[in-house]
């Protein structure tokens, strides 16, 4: 039977643990992380209901569930950041100076431009809490990041397209939107693609509606069916979960690819125009939002993405368009023939001597055609001074990830 550390309703008040649920035969570890933003509160409710119900439905789980809140300063106040986006602040090298500073005990390695940030001290106590839940960890590592949106929106997933997040995302019948993790710099599940770990975000819909809530635990219990950590027959109402979701999503894509990021900072005064919801299909030439600068308008047709109604964020929208599944089946195929290994004899493809899984576009070369085929080689962008590299994702864990995070 499942075991909970404690009563994941015990209390109201935001904490780092939402709760944990050890089944007595081992199996998967399942983070399920929340309220990364802390206007994002449903994730957190979310995850709380599901480690409830396997406590009072004694529920047999095989492996770990372990539910994470975020930014406990930010969900406190509401907002969806204190100083810093807390989805945007897991660079590599950010994160290696602050899991140096766990190891030594001390801040006194960590740069001056981090020091004082109220984000820098809850990244600081979720790497500690990490790190202690992957020293108990009795299987393979799973992460899930629950978030919601601003604007009305069906649920949905994002995922580095990995074969194996690919799979994963794909076990809800829900859009799965490709290529976000390019358009941004530092998510966290950038980070945790690097590790080589399975993992998604899924969005519920929107802020403060009650149905995000819903939306999330329904995707919960099928994903705990489907990485056989609960039985089916253990979740009685798991087609009513199931064709929940399937409703909410009826006449989207099943698969999505970002097209276009719209950047703003604060000084823009960007305003979007009133109604839009996710996944609205755009005409090329459609007046979006005005900023400064006067309206601002859809760069191509396509459907658009997360529009901005709130006031923090640097995204004022995105333009994603439908992907064909026949893709989805070249590609993989294309990844597990190894025929990836071949990036550099594509025109404008320069081989890296010392690294074998990066390449770099020439300038003429970093055309859509060329970042479209190294996509289906399992490659992603990533640039850096000017200069497209294109880095190929880890399709399992790397040798001594878990070492990354100190264990």
């Amino acid at each position: 039977m499942s075991t909970p550390t404690r009563d994941p309703e015990e209390s109201a008040r935001p904490r780092r643990i939402v709760g944990v649920c050890r089944g007595e035969a081992a199996g998967p570890l399942l983070l399920v992380i929340a309220s990364l933003h802390g206007n994002e509160p449903a994730g957190t409710n979310a995850v709380r209901r599901v480690l409830a119900r396997l406590a009072r439905g004694r529920i047999p789980l095989r492996g770990d569930l372990i539910g994470i809140s975020g930014n406990l300063a930010a969900l406190g106040r509401g907002r969806r950041f204190v100083d810093e986006d807390m989805n945007r602040i897991w660079q590599p090298d950010r994160v290696a100076s602050i899991l140096e500073s766990i190891h030594s005990g001390t801040a006194d390695q960590l740069p001056a431009r981090m020091v004082g940030s109220v984000e820098l001290a809850e990244q600081r106590e979720l790497l500690v809490a990490l790190r202690a839940e992957l020293a108990t960890a009795r299987g393979p590592v799973h992460v899930i990041d629950l978030h919601t949106t601003s604007s009305e929106s069906a649920p949905f997933t994002t995922l580095g397209d990995t074969l194996q997040n690919r799979e994963l995302a794909l076990e809800l019948p829900l859009p799965a939107v490709l290529g976000l993790e390019e358009q941004l710099d530092g998510a966290m599940l950038q980070y945790l693609d690097v590790l080589g770990w399975r993992s998604i975000g899924i969005e519920g819909g929107a802020h403060g509606n009650p149905a995000s809530v819903v939306a999330h635990e329904d995707a919960l219990w099928l994903l705990l069916t489907a990485l056989d950590m609960v039985s089916p027959q253990g979740v009685p109402d798991l087609g009513e979960r199931r064709e929940r979701l399937a409703e909410a999503a009826r006449g989207l894509p099943r698969v999505a690819d970002v097209r276009y990021r719209h950047q703003i900072a604060e000084t823009d005064g960007f305003v979007m125009e009133p109604g839009f919801r996710n996944f609205d299909p755009v005409k090329k030439g459609q007046a979006l939002a005005t900023d400064r600068n006067g309206v601002v308008v859809a760069p191509e047709s396509g459907l658009l993405f997360l529009p901005l109604y709130q006031k923090q964020g640097d995204d004022g929208f995105f333009v994603v368009r439908s992907v064909h599944p026949a893709w989805l089946g070249v590609s993989r195929w294309l990844r597990r023939s190894g025929i990836d290994r071949f990036a550099t004899w594509l025109p404008g493809v320069i081989e890296l001597p010392d690294r074998d899984d990066t390449v770099l576009l020439a300038s003429w070369a970093a055309n859509r055609v060329t970042i479209g085929i190294l996509h289906l080689l399992g490659y992603n962008v990533q640039r850096e001074g000017g200069r497209v590299f294109m880095v190929r994702r880890a399709e399992t864990a790397i040798e001594g990830s878990a070492l990354n995070l100190g264990r």
